[in-house]
């Protein structure tokens, strides 16, 4: 039997602004944001729970339409994770994904008042997991199949075939908005994953319990930094000084074709939302360092347009090995470029940063960027 295909979240474009009163709700919910204490009174403990379940008391993007048949429609089809790209002046101001929706004349009421045929934005949508851009919509309408001058109206579904086209051309749609907007060429994915290193038969010297620290260290931030956590399943079963790693990271894996299951393998994955990556971190112990790097590199060759930051995660006395094999032309070259994206986070570092943020409620996901080491790049090849 053939293993079934997954399939790519859809995207849908909603229109925020072209007026002056659509322009104040826009800022008003989606520029200032809003928070779960606000929709208390206004809806049901179970959609309440679930929305602080999403957002671990973070405040949030919220959006709604009126009433008819198409926006019903494209309403009933939104799952959570599927995309939203949010317009506004002719751009991509906002990405992100659906958490949930309810349908609720009063608390879209409350939110945006009434139109001037006095409905009001009921079918309303919660976002998750957000990120400005800045992009021109029309760097978009060959991406997706459109006219050159096409522009969305009001809230609208691109069309799903474009949408798994897109997915497998290009992968992650943040990155390739992130992209856009910083300018830089897209990477076109292969038409057939091919597997671009083959798997290495190294033996591994593994000190467990120093590996499972880590591994938990890192689950415990990332729950600090309001992040969902993966780890593999085969170590889901494992226990830290009585943690149970099981009872603090997620049970299932939601793939899809901008989320490839190569990062089911990975040794820690902060995830926020249903779908998007945060972060991905290999803790390496293995002679050569080449496992963590392969796995991250299958990552990325899979998905080479994302733009979230890797880890590799060793001992301070590795980080010349792993600087040096990260600058091999099989890393380093123009298709992975894996020493511009993977940074060192040595064992010791992360121990510190651990410590120091025990007594904290929340963790901030920047110390990270800010201690960790990028590949040196005075002695790095340059590829053109």
């Amino acid at each position: 039997m053939c293993e079934s295909m997954p399939e790519s979240r859809k995207i849908f474009l909603v229109v925020a602004g072209g007026n002056a009163a659509a322009q104040r709700n826009f800022e008003d919910t989606i520029q200032r944001k809003r928070t779960v204490a606000e929709v208390r009174t206004f809806l049901p403990v179970q959609q309440i729970d679930n929305l602080e379940k999403i957002y671990h008391g973070s405040s949030f993007i919220v959006w709604g339409s009126v009433p008819g048949p198409m926006n019903e429609s494209r309403w009933e089809k939104m799952k959570p994770g599927d995309v939203v790209l949010i317009y506004n002046n002719g751009r991509i101001r906002f990405a992100g994904e659906i958490a949930a929706k309810v349908r609720n004349r009063d608390l879209a009421r409350y939110f945006w008042q009434e139109d001037p045929t006095g409905s009001t934005w009921e079918f309303m949508y919660f976002i998750v997991n957000e990120e400005r851009t800045d992009v021109p919509f029309e760097k978009l309408n060959p991406l997706f199949d459109y006219q050159e001058h096409y522009r969305p109206q009001g809230l609208s579904m691109i069309n799903e075939e474009a949408v798994s086209a897109f997915a497998e051309n290009y992968g992650d749609i943040l990155g390739v908005l992130k992209r856009l907007e910083r300018g830089e060429e897209l990477i076109h994915l292969p038409s057939r994953k091919e597997q671009l290193i083959e798997q290495i038969d190294e033996r591994i010297d593994r000190v467990s319990t120093e590996h499972d620290e880590m591994q938990w260290r890192l689950i415990r931030l990332g729950q600090l930094a309001k992040c969902d956590v993966w780890v593999p399943r085969n170590d889901q079963p494992k226990e830290y000084h009585g943690y149970r790693f099981r009872d603090f990271v997620l049970k299932e894996f939601h793939e899809t074709l901008d989320v490839p299951r190569s990062i089911e393998n990975i040794d820690v994955v902060w995830k926020f939302g249903p779908y998007s990556i945060r972060s991905a971190f290999e803790i390496e112990h293995s002679t050569s360092v080449y496992s963590g790097i392969l796995r991250l590199s299958d990552l990325r060759s899979e998905a080479p347009n994302s733009n979230y930051p890797l880890f590799i995660v060793a001992s301070e006395d590795r980080r010349k090995k792993v600087f040096d094999e990260l600058r091999r032309p099989t890393f380093s070259g123009p298709c992975l470029r894996l020493n511009e994206v993977i940074r060192f986070l040595g064992y010791q570092t992360l121990r510190e940063i651990d410590e120091r943020s025990k007594e904290s409620a929340s963790f901030d996901t920047n110390i990270l960027m800010t201690t960790s080491e990028p590949v040196p790049q005075a002695n790095a090849r340059k590829f053109r």
